[in-house]
């Protein structure tokens, strides 16, 4: 499942996306939507996140992942560093 959005990266809207990583890990990967670069990756380890991991629906796991790196400006990040965040959901 995949899932597009804008985010506003130095004030331009960019396009984006986020996806369940197809390796059967439980990982959120936000990418461009335009290339494959991942950008932040979103881990659910932990007792918590694999708990979340399990019992949402993917789109909603997709959702929570996005906000949680909007709001930790972890996108962002990515983009003006270049260099890929990971944190856990």
């Amino acid at each position: 499942m995949i899932q597009n959005f804008d985010f506003n990266v130095g004030g331009k809207i960019e396009q984006f996306c986020a996806s369940l990583a197809e390796d059967g890990t439980r990982r959120v990967l936000i990418s461009f939507a335009d290339t494959a670069k991942t950008l932040v990756i979103l881990d659910a380890s932990g007792l918590i996140g694999a708990l979340k991991a399990e019992f949402e629906e993917p789109g909603e796991l997709i959702a929570h992942a996005i906000r949680k790196a909007q709001d930790e400006g972890l996108i962002e990040r990515a983009v003006t560093t270049g260099a890929i965040q990971e944190t856990t959901l």
